[in-house]
């Protein structure tokens, strides 16, 4: 010790600072280039695989067909197909020298396509034939669905390094980013917006996606700095106000008319629509009953001894839609129209008017929710037998231009029989840090 005092004391002071120093790297050096390379992400909703939001597995593969902004289909991995047998059969010509993550090669045989009612048939390694039982034209579209082999390896720039689940649903999702090493996104799911937004503030994530309301806790985000803030129209979703067309006052055409005509021409919660199909389609149409918001028109519809006026219409929404609903309600007042607000978890089994977001499909085929016969016929629409003959039209034929003028009739027809109002196209938001 007495021989090597001096040794042993400037070493310890020596460990010392090297230690503190070598924190003082990696804490502000080292760490934050790392985390620079990680860029932790949030959606609100539940989703399994089959049904995590298109534009996030976009990233990481692409299908046969790729369908744009505007609705038209484009080729992807298929480069042409043709059409047969009056619209049943459907062949696709996958183009060579496209591979999967693992460097498996994409051919006929490992497309995954799974739909039911159609028969697969392999014509040779690069050419599919599907055949559906009955014409179908949105078909082109369904086979826009990304492509992802046995081993979840898809096409496109990220691929899938893990999935989490919790209780069969998708907590969170890992993607490496292939053309910059060590580059990963991580995808979290959250059950609602109000806790999407509480990972943000906590900073468990960097980026949340599809806010449609500004605050947490009463405080607005956008008073928050560091924060960047960035608005879009989502027009894949359309807040509508569905009309139950079997209740005994709302089944009179002139009062649907008259509550549908007596809503704003603004809302602030998103871009005021009037059809059911997004105006970006090449399929929409300002047609001549297009965009009216008239108390005076409304008020000579109901005229002085309504049924209308002496019933208290019962508006059916979600926690979500609450503050829309209020704003209806008072445009209603105004009509002479009572009405109260009943907040809903879902869609009820019995309603009288609902105001409710619905999911629109990248085609423009609505047989679903409008045709007497569709399954989310929710409002009991079954006297117009001019839109089933529309929307049978529309779903059966694959020529562009019919399809153009069919669903032109399909809404001039649909908003002049007014079974539902349509409100808005929410406005979403996407909260960064900077």
């Amino acid at each position: 010790m007495k021989r090597w005092k001096r040794t042993i004391i400037s070493s310890v002071v020596f460990g010392v600072i090297a230690f503190f120093a070598v924190g003082f790297m990696v804490d502000f050096y080292i760490l934050p280039h790392i985390e620079k390379k990680i860029q932790k992400v949030g959606y609100s909703g539940t989703y399994t695989f089959q049904t995590i939001p298109k534009d996030i597995l976009n990233e990481a593969s692409y299908g046969l067909t790729k369908v744009t902004k505007d609705g038209t289909i484009q080729p992807a991995a298929a480069y042409k197909w043709t059409i047969t047998n009056e619209g049943r059969d459907y062949t696709f010509y996958i183009k060579k020298g496209q591979y999967f993550n693992d460097k498996e090669e994409l051919n006929s045989k490992n497309l995954g396509y799974n739909f039911a009612d159609v028969k697969e048939q392999i014509v040779d390694n690069y050419i599919v034939k599907f055949s559906l039982n009955e014409p179908y034209a949105p078909f082109l579209s369904l086979m826009s669905k990304p492509i992802f082999n046995k081993k979840l390896e898809g096409l496109a720039g990220y691929k899938i390094q893990g999935i989490s689940l919790n209780g069969g649903f998708v907590k969170s999702v890992t993607m490496i980013n292939k053309s910059k090493t060590g580059y990963k996104k991580i995808i979290n799911f959250y059950p609602t917006q109000d806790a999407l937004k509480t990972a943000f503030a906590l900073g468990d994530i960097d980026v949340a996606y599809g806010i449609t309301d500004q605050t947490i806790k009463d405080h607005s985000l956008s008073e928050w700095s560091g924060v960047s803030i960035k608005k879009k129209v989502n027009y894949n979703e359309l807040l509508t106000l569905f009309f139950n067309n079997s209740d005994s006052i709302l089944s009179d055409k002139r009062v649907r008319e008259a509550l549908s005509y007596s809503l704003p021409e603004k809302f602030t919660e998103g871009e005021r629509a009037f059809s059911p199909i997004n105006p970006s389609s090449i399929y929409f149409a300002k047609t001549p009953n297009y965009g009216i918001s008239s108390l005076e028109i409304a008020r000579s519809l109901l005229g002085p001894n309504s049924d209308a006026q002496k019933t208290t219409f019962e508006i059916s929404t979600t926690e979500d839609f609450k503050n829309t609903a209020a704003v209806i309600q008072n445009s209603w007042r105004k009509l002479g129209i009572n009405s109260k607000i009943k907040i809903v978890s879902g869609v009820p089994s019995d309603f009288q008017i609902l105001l409710y977001a619905i999911k629109l499909p990248e085609d423009p085929d609505q047989y679903t929710l409008w045709h007497s016969k569709g399954v989310n016929n929710i409002i009991n629409y079954r006297r117009n037998l001019r839109i089933d003959k529309l929307l049978e039209d529309g779903r059966s034929t694959n020529d562009i231009e019919q399809r153009i003028a069919t669903y032109e009739d399909f809404q001039k027809y649909l908003i002049d029989d007014a079974p539902a109002a349509f409100i808005y196209f929410p406005y979403n938001f996407t909260l960064e840090r900077n």
